[in-house]
């Protein structure tokens, strides 16, 4: 009788040990710190969330990700975790943003010319993060029928409204 009482113990113990007495209310989900705001065209390091149950490490799974730096706007990375029925779901909201103007860059040429010559302008280079066209204007003209000094101002838009502005400078001198 007493070795069944104790093989009934043992089984008893046993099957205790197997059940996972942990509490899924203290299961959390919280996102890691990290850059959300991201330039376009830029890297961009998804700095991730991490999971507890009962302060020790869970596995955390990315359940979606959107995220496109090519294209400004707002895109989503969800992150999931689970223990037992209970499912815990995070997103991290990543801006992907346009604040760099284009870059302009003269091109070489001739702009000093002698009185009574034709100018010919060389034009600029531009250069943009975003690889979407550019909108470029100039403003200014050089009479070569009055010596002087002449600016031509280049100004370039990049889709997101950022501008860049350059002058060039021509000379109009006696022989």
């Amino acid at each position: 009788m007493l070795r069944k009482i104790f093989v009934i113990l043992l089984l008893l113990i046993t099957m205790v040990g197997c059940v996972d007495i942990r509490d899924p209310e203290t299961l959390t989900l919280e996102l890691n710190p990290g850059i959300d705001t991201v330039e376009i065209n830029s890297e961009f390091t998804d700095a991730g969330a991490y999971a507890t149950l009962e302060g020790k490490s869970r596995s955390v799974e990315v359940i979606a990700d959107n995220v496109d730096i090519t294209q400004v706007g707002t895109y989503e990375i969800t992150y999931q975790t689970s223990f037992g029925d209970v499912i815990l779901e995070i997103t991290r909201y990543v801006d992907v943003i346009d604040e760099t103007p284009p870059i302009i860059s003269l091109n070489p040429g001739v702009d000093t010319i002698t009185l009574g010559t034709v100018w010919e302008d060389a034009g600029i280079t531009v250069t943009d993060n975003s690889e979407l066209d550019v909108t470029i204007n100039h403003t200014g003209q050089v009479s070569s029928s009055q010596i002087g000094e002449y600016q031509i101002t280049y100004t370039a838009t990049d889709a997101s409204g950022n501008e860049s502005t350059i002058i060039r400078y021509v000379h109009v001198v006696e022989e």
